[in-house]
C-alpha cells in the first residue's frame, strides 16, 4: 500500500501521522482547527493519545487512515479518511481535515484531500469518499467542492446537521478493484 503521496505540483506531501509530529501537531492548532474537527480542548496529552490511536490503525491496516500533510518540509496540518463509520454505506470512506493558521488560504487542503480520495482507490471495496461540512464552516465546504465533492441527497445526509459533499474514488467499480 502507497502510503506517502504527492501533489503533481509537489507542493503537498502526505505521509502517515506519527508520534514524531505530536509536539508540532499540537503546536500548530488554534480555536479553529480545535472547534471544526476536536469540538474539544486541545492537550499535549490529548494529542499523544490520539496519535497512538492513529499509529495502531496504520499498523493494523485501518480503519482509519491518518495523515500529516507538510508543506516545504513542516507540519501543515492532518487529514484522515475512515472506512467502516457508522452511518456510512460499506462502500464509503468520510474525509476530515484541518490546516494550521499559516498554510490556510493557499490550496493545500484542497491538494490533500485530492490526495487522500486517489490514497483510497487501494482500499478494497471503496468506491465514494465522503466529508460532512458544518454550515457555519463554508471554506470546508469550498475545499470540498474545489477537489470535486458534490452535494448528497440520502436519508442519512438529510437527517444530519451537516452538509454531506461527496465524490467517486474510481472509475472502477469498486466490486471490480
Amino acid at each position: 500500500m502507497i502510503k506517502v503521496l504527492y501533489s503533481d505540483d509537489g507542493v503537498v506531501m502526505l505521509r502517515p501521522l506519527t508520534m514524531q509530529d505530536a509536539e508540532e501537531h499540537h503546536a500548530g492548532q488554534d480555536d479553529e482547527y480545535v472547534t471544526w474537527l476536536d469540538d474539544a480542548e486541545s492537550s499535549e496529552e490529548s494529542v499523544r493519545r490520539h496519535i497512538a490511536d492513529v499509529e495502531k490503525a496504520w499498523e493494523a491496516g485501518g480503519p482509519f487512515y491518518s495523515f500529516a500533510i507538510v508543506v516545504d518540509g513542516a507540519l501543515a496540518g492532518t487529514i484522515t479518511a475512515e472506512v467502516g463509520r457508522e452511518g456510512l454505506e460499506s462502500n464509503q470512506a468520510d474525509i476530515v481535515y484541518g490546516l494550521y493558521p499559516a498554510t490556510r488560504g493557499r490550496g493545500i487542503a484542497t491538494r490533500a484531500v485530492m490526495l487522500v480520495v486517489s490514497f483510497l482507490d487501494q482500499i478494497p471495496g471503496i468506491s465514494e469518499a465522503i466529508t460532512r461540512v458544518n454550515p457555519e464552516n463554508p471554506k470546508s465546504r469550498s475545499v470540498a467542492e474545489r477537489a470535486g465533492f458534490e452535494p448528497m441527497t440520502t436519508a442519512e445526509a438529510e437527517a444530519d446537521e451537516n452538509d454531506w459533499l461527496s465524490t467517486r474514488v474510481s472509475l472502477v467499480p469498486a466490486e471490480q478493484r
